[in-house]
């Protein structure tokens, strides 16, 4: 899925200040006459992790449809497969190397050795894929899996007719090929910076989802997107949130009962999806 999957590990449930069991956290956001709800997700997860409550599948069971960021199918996979390359290798001989410069170069080929990635493959993409690819390295050594990710295992519940999506695959190749060389090579530094905690980050963000204080998590992904360059953080994040934001609007006017299901840190901070929301006249509760 998009982006560098940052969040996942086991948690144990703690207690909230109301003394109920925590869980990830989900809220319900009205206007006067109708309802949707908001979950935050991880989009890898390992095994063995149970995260699902009562009340996450009743809302579940009721709406009237459930939205994703993005259609992860195997069949849209395909049909943005001729796009992938375009945007994420280097189709006119260039090497990733004369983009970066030797000395990032190096810190590649290490990083490379380090998560057995081959360093050929490195060298023909663009620095947004190269970070990606890098990224992936720390969490496929600890056993996360996306086919285990909350969007994987709500999304074979959730009949075709009642899915829907908020990004086409498109438009979210598109928030990281569209960066400038220099956006795309701060991913790459701050990746690099980061990979030898990714790990310990990881498993903090999904302590801190497990026990239903997203505001944690979100200031552990933000540190990992610390050295970003601020247009590549405010296309991926920001703008993403505010054109949520419209849609989940059309929602309400149309009375739709519905279920949207995206990336926790979205939910989170001063430019979330949540206070986006409340900013606009509605109100928001945390049901979980």
């Amino acid at each position: 899925m998009l982006i560098r999957p940052l969040v996942l590990s086991l948690a144990a449930l703690v207690m909230t200040a109301s003394s109920v069991v925590a869980a990830p956290a989900l809220w319900k956001v009205s206007d006067e006459d109708s309802s949707i709800w908001l979950f935050g997700s991880v989009h890898l997860l390992p095994p063995d992790l149970d995260w699902r409550s009562a009340r996450l599948d009743k809302v579940l069971s009721k709406a009237d449809r459930v939205y994703f960021e993005t259609d992860v199918s195997v069949e849209a996979q395909m049909r943005i497969m001729p796009m992938t390359f375009d945007l994420a290798y280097n189709r006119d001989g260039k090497l990733l190397s004369d983009t970066i410069g030797p000395k990032l170069t190096a810190r590649v080929r290490q990083a490379a050795e380090d998560y057995l990635i081959p360093m050929p493959l490195l060298l023909t993409m663009r620095p947004w894929m190269a970070a990606t690819t890098l990224s992936i390295g720390p969490l496929t050594d600890s056993g996360y899996d996306p086919l285990l990710g909350v969007e994987a295992v709500l999304g074979a519940a959730v009949p075709k007719e009642r899915t829907g999506y908020l990004e086409t695959p498109e438009q979210q190749i598109g928030f990281l090929a569209s960066g400038s060389d220099e956006e795309q090579i701060a991913m790459l530094e701050a990746t690099l910076d980061t990979l030898h905690v990714m790990q310990s980050d990881i498993d903090s963000m999904v302590d801190a989802w497990m026990a239903g204080t997203p505001e944690l998590l979100g200031e552990v992904f933000m540190s990992q997107m610390g050295d970003y360059d601020d247009g590549m953080v405010t296309r991926l994040i920001d703008d993403r949130n505010r054109d949520w934001v419209e849609q989940i609007d059309a929602m309400l006017e149309r009375n739709e009962k519905a279920l949207l299901v995206v990336g926790a840190a979205h939910l989170v901070d001063e430019i979330s999806v949540v206070t986006l929301l409340e900013e606009r006249g509605f109100t928001s509760q945390r049901v979980q």
